[in-house]
């Protein structure tokens, strides 16, 4: 049975397309860009049946007889997932920023090494040796519903790019994922926000084996910068369009500096199931357990590690922890 199309104009030739996923709030926004026969498409959901049969019926409606571009966010699932179905010889265009490019055969293709890595990594924060293992082969379950294309242009950032009738300038707003960009049209007033900045949620800023060095600080970086272009109007990812940039980014960054400063504080609190002293070194798998609790399933529970981790190493390059690294461990005091 089709489900119902969920296709809307947002702004002149360009549509809104919400295709189902099985996690956030149920569905991923992707954006169609029309000039005469031709489409243009921000993100492009899973390589899943009903949001492939979703995306054609949408061409069709909208009288394309032919996808000419494909521009990518990031290469998390739900928006790079059916890019190999759509994009590649005979097909669309791919644009994808050149930092998610190195992501996508060890993430998607080639795991094996990247399984390894992971375990490693998670066994160094603290990760017990059977949750480890288990964390680690999470990732194969997402590779099922990838289908990877080459890109055909790698962005830098700062380029523009002809989106149907629309000339948009490529963002770079790493945090979310290294290469993750935003599209901006200063003529209609609109910032097509990708993850970046989502009306409602905050999206996950995690440090692990592929992400940039000091996410936190590269996203709040980020979140000011799009502050500074002044759009009117918002289109995320997820969830709804939304206007007043600035009190949403004031909220977002107020939220991560609370988040700060509750982990300094349960990095100075006293363990006492292990019977420790104040300030004594701490496994980021500590400090996310003392945050947010035990986690059931498995993909938040390394959301909630990859997060931790990235206010700690914030808090370290701030000079407000001390970071403690050995082959096999990392650990966390204040300093």
């Amino acid at each position: 049975m089709a489900i119902e199309l969920a296709l809307s104009e947002v702004a002149a030739d360009v549509f809104e397309l919400r295709l189902p996923i099985p996690f956030e709030d149920g569905l991923v926004n992707v954006f169609m860009f029309k000039a005469g026969q031709e489409v243009d498409l921000l993100d492009c959901g899973m390589n899943a049946e009903d949001s492939l049969e979703a995306i054609q019926r949408a061409l069709a409606q909208l009288g394309a007889r032919r996808l000419r571009r494909l521009l990518v966010t990031h290469i998390h699932p739900d928006h790079y997932g059916a890019a190999g179905v759509l994009a590649g010889e005979g097909r669309a265009d791919l644009y994808i920023h050149r930092l998610e490019v190195p992501l996508v055969h060890p993430r998607y293709v080639e795991l094996e090494h990247l399984v390894v890595e992971v375990k490693t990594y998670l066994l160094a924060n603290g990760v017990p040796e059977d949750e480890a293992e288990l964390l680690s082969n999470s990732q194969r379950a997402l590779s099922q519903v990838v289908k990877t294309a080459d890109p055909s242009v790698q962005l830098d950032g700062a380029e523009f790019v002809e989106m149907g009738h629309h000339m948009l300038r490529v963002e770079w707003t790493p945090g979310h994922s290294p290469g993750h960009v935003c599209l901006h049209d200063s003529q209609a007033g609109i910032l097509f926000a990708g993850d970046h900045i989502l009306p409602e949620l905050s999206p996950n800023i995690g440090l692990h084996p592929q992400s940039t060095p000091d996410p936190l600080h590269d996203y709040l970086d980020g979140l000011r910068r799009m502050a500074g272009l002044r759009p009117s109007h918002v289109l995320p990812a997820h969830g709804r369009p939304f206007t007043g940039i600035a009190d949403r980014v004031d909220d977002l960054i107020a939220h991560h500096a609370r988040r700060l400063d509750q982990i300094v504080e349960i990095v100075g609190r006293r363990d006492a199931r292990a019977g420790g002293t104040a300030n004594q070194e701490k496994s980021a798998w500590q400090v996310a357990l003392d945050l947010w609790g035990p986690r059931e399933n498995l993909y938040e529970k390394r959301l909630a590690l990859q997060e931790g981790l990235a206010h700690l190493q914030a808090l370290a390059v701030e000079g407000r922890v001390r970071k403690s690294v050995t082959p096999g461990s990392v650990r966390w005091r204040l300093s």
